[in-house]
Formats: C-alpha cells, sequence, structure tokens
C-alpha cells in the first residue's frame, strides 16, 4: 500500500514524540488510509489515489494550495493535514500502551501522570474535529474541481458523523 504522507510532514503539521517507534507509525499511516480515508473518498477514488499519487491531481489533493470559483479564490490545507490529525488522534489513544508477552501494560513514569480515559477521549475527539474541518474544505476543492475527480462520489448531504454542530454528542469517534 502507498502511504500518502511521510513522517517529516506529520512531524511538519502535527508532531508526534521523536520516541514514538517508526514501525508502530507507520501503522498507525495504513490504519488511518484503510480506515478513515476509503471513507471519505469511497473505493474507487482512494483506490485511484494511492495508485496515483503523484498525478497533477491527486498531487493538488494531497499537498493544498488555492483554487477559484466565480472569481473568488478559496485556500485549502490539503489531505495531507487531513491523515495528519487523523493519526494524531489515534496516536493520543495507542502511544501509552505497550503489547508485551504479559499482555497491554501502560507505561508510568514517576515524575508524571496518565490521562485519564475521559481526558483521552477529549483530546482524541479534538483531533478528529480537526481532521473533519480539514477534510470539509478539502472536500469543496474536489467539488469545485469534480472533472478532474471522476471517482469521488459526492453525496453532499449530511453524512460525517464528526459534523461541528453535533460532534460532542457524536458516537463516532
Amino acid at each position: 500500500m502507498a502511504i500518502l504522507w511521510s513522517h517529516t510532514e506529520q512531524q511538519t503539521i502535527k508532531p508526534i514524540s521523536s520516541n514514538f517507534d517508526q514501525t508502530k507509525f507507520v501503522q498507525l499511516q495504513k490504519e488511518v488510509q484503510v480506515e478513515e480515508l476509503q471513507k471519505l473518498l469511497g473505493f474507487d477514488f482512494y483506490q485511484d489515489l494511492i495508485q496515483n499519487a503523484s498525478t497533477t491531481a491527486n498531487a493538488a489533493l494531497l499537498d493544498g494550495g488555492t483554487y477559484e470559483v466565480a472569481g473568488v479564490t478559496y485556500s485549502y490545507a490539503g489531505l495531507k493535514f487531513t491523515l495528519a490529525y487523523y493519526l494524531y488522534a489515534r496516536y493520543v489513544r495507542v502511544s501509552y500502551k505497550k503489547d508485551t508477552a504479559a499482555g497491554f501494560v501502560r507505561k508510568n513514569l514517576e515524575d508524571s501522570r496518565q490521562l485519564d480515559r475521559g481526558e483521552q477521549g477529549d483530546y482524541h475527539k479534538d483531533f478528529r474535529k480537526v481532521a473533519g474541518s480539514y477534510w470539509e474544505e478539502t472536500e469543496k476543492f474536489i467539488i469545485a474541481n469534480a472533472s478532474d475527480y471522476p471517482f469521488y462520489n459526492c453525496d453532499c448531504s449530511p453524512r460525517h458523523c464528526w459534523d461541528a454542530a453535533s460532534y460532542r454528542n457524536s458516537f463516532c469517534f
């Protein structure tokens, strides 16, 4: 599977601990792409993107920039920002867990305190909400440039469980 953003790009957009294992980072990238991105784009568009990431249209989608509609210029951060924030949300949930022969354990340090589940869940939801906002602006770019993205099937009804108005009450997190 082609990974659509690098560790360096992650660190520029939304940094994670420099001590986080690279193998686990790559695993989180794959999970985000399959679980989050494929749902947002749909299977066909997702397949096109991972197989043709370097085309002009797909590179613009990933990297962000500006576009114009009816004489108005809009900017968007790009799909890499969406992916980086989804990864960070997952990272918040898994970074403190260690899979050992004795099962999952938590690391405890003398001068620190683990976040409780509520705090951790709040952080997770907050970063998913940011990812959702980046997705919304990227989706507007896709819709404005629909001829470049023939595999995107826009269902423009409110379908995202993390929309800004009802996010805090959402079960999708």
